[in-house]
């Protein structure tokens, strides 16, 4: 009778402790993916590895000034991290410092008001497009569905007004 017991309780636990990891999984991958979403919210492509990791264009724009392609801005992306940052490349080195900036606007599905943003100049960005730079590009902002992000270039005057500008969509 004891071994009988002994038997019944053990199936019993083990059917317990196969339960309870079957549900702490279901329920354990949801908090995961919030955190790794908000740890490359604002963080450098490159450094986090995500520009290598599955990477994705997007889209290209050309930028067009007086009539003249300059050059183009991008919206890129990581398959792996599920993320999105802007890049801009200039044909010909800036003539002065200042001379661009890229913005990265996250949006929730369809709201027509971002609910992110980054640029250049922003941490976890390279920086404005200076004098004899050709380039620069965003920190990365999450975007897994619902979420989708567009680029957007502004190419500045050595006085400070827009000269020329740039859009993607949003994907």
């Amino acid at each position: 009778m004891k071994k009988f017991l002994k038997k019944k309780v053990s199936k019993v636990i083990s059917v317990g402790v196969l339960f309870t990891f079957v549900f702490g999984l279901i329920f354990a991958v949801s908090p995961t993916e919030k955190a790794f979403a908000l740890s490359y919210d604002y963080s450098n492509p490159y450094s986090t590895g995500c520009a290598y990791k599955s990477p994705i264009t997007y889209e290209t724009k050309y930028i067009y000034k007086s009539g003249v392609k300059i050059g183009y801005v991008q919206l890129k992306g990581s398959a792996y991290c599920h993320t999105a940052w802007s890049y801009v490349k200039f044909y010909s080195a800036a003539p002065y410092n200042g001379y661009a900036n890229v913005g990265t606007y996250r949006y929730n599905g369809t709201s027509s008001t971002s609910n992110a943003r980054t640029f250049c100049n922003s941490s976890g960005g390279n920086g404005v497009v200076e004098k004899g730079q050709t380039s620069c590009y965003t920190a990365q902002l999450w975007d897994k569905d619902p979420y989708n992000s567009l680029a957007v270039v502004f190419v500045y005057s050595s006085t400070g007004s827009v000269i020329a500008q740039a859009q993607t969509g949003r994907h």
